[in-house]
């Protein structure tokens, strides 16, 4: 039977406290208590199993029987650069993206792009999702989640980090390839997704400008998080065919 797994920021013996929404998670949820035994990870590569000292809805203390360090694998990592949605669909995305695999999330304001956060600690929110989808199935990496940023900007930002990374545009066009049909090597690969509106002309030139490839996921036009997950899951599944993570 998997021991119940929680996050902590800091794994540091030898033992640690968890605070907040994971020890209520602990205590109220999972109803577990001193003696129990535990697994811990910090969403960077550590994960370490503990046993519960003692536990209560505000914190937990924890005393760390065992702790590994898994170095980050080495593959292709996947960016999903997307238009903001309405509503609480982003969250939905965040979740769903974590579990797939996905390395990167950047929500991304295009021209036609409805609606903007506005909470200053939208952030923070998406990570708690990430968090808790990594939980469940068993991520030890977390992804990384930007702020909300125009399109210039994500691509200049992804320049310097995954300069030769393959850019990949969702397209309605039917002379565009299928996504389904292309062969994904060792790059680094970077899907954007407009809003449901599609991209402008000055938006199409800049993606262009940066040698990106329109593809086309289906004949049938989708919302912005159905065609993040659609390339997430075509992406990811190419990838991991080809690459053992451990």
């Amino acid at each position: 039977m998997r021991l119940n797994r929680f996050y902590c920021e800091i794994l540091k013996g030898p033992t640690v406290e968890l605070v907040g929404g994971e020890a209520h998670h602990l205590h109220n949820v999972c109803r577990l208590k001193a003696g129990d035994e535990v697994e811990l990870f910090d969403g960077a590569g550590v994960l370490a199993t503990a046993l519960i000292e003692k536990a209560t809805s505000k914190s937990v203390l924890l005393k760390i029987v065992d702790l590994e360090k898994f170095e980050r694998p080495d593959k292709p990592e996947i960016v999903i650069a997307v238009s903001y949605p309405k509503g609480e669909r982003f969250d939905w995305l965040t979740e769903k993206c974590t579990e797939l695999g996905v390395d990167r999330i950047i929500p991304v304001i295009f021209e036609r792009t409805v609606k903007q956060p506005r909470n200053p600690k939208i952030v923070e929110r998406w990570r708690n999702i990430a968090i808790a989808a990594a939980k469940q199935c068993r991520r030890i990496f977390l992804p990384q989640i930007d702020l909300p940023v125009v399109l210039s900007e994500a691509l200049s930002a992804l320049k310097k980090q995954y300069d030769k990374a393959e850019i990949l545009v969702g397209s309605l066009e039917p002379k565009s390839a299928a996504l389904a049909t292309q062969q994904f090597g060792t790059k680094d690969v970077i899907a954007v997704i407009g809003p449901e509106g599609g991209i402008t002309e000055a938006e199409k030139a800049l993606l262009e400008n940066r040698r990106a490839k329109f593809v086309r996921l289906t004949n049938t036009i989708l919302r912005v998080e159905t065609a993040a997950l659609a390339f997430a899951a075509v992406l990811t599944a190419s990838r991991d065919s080809k690459m053992k993570e451990k």
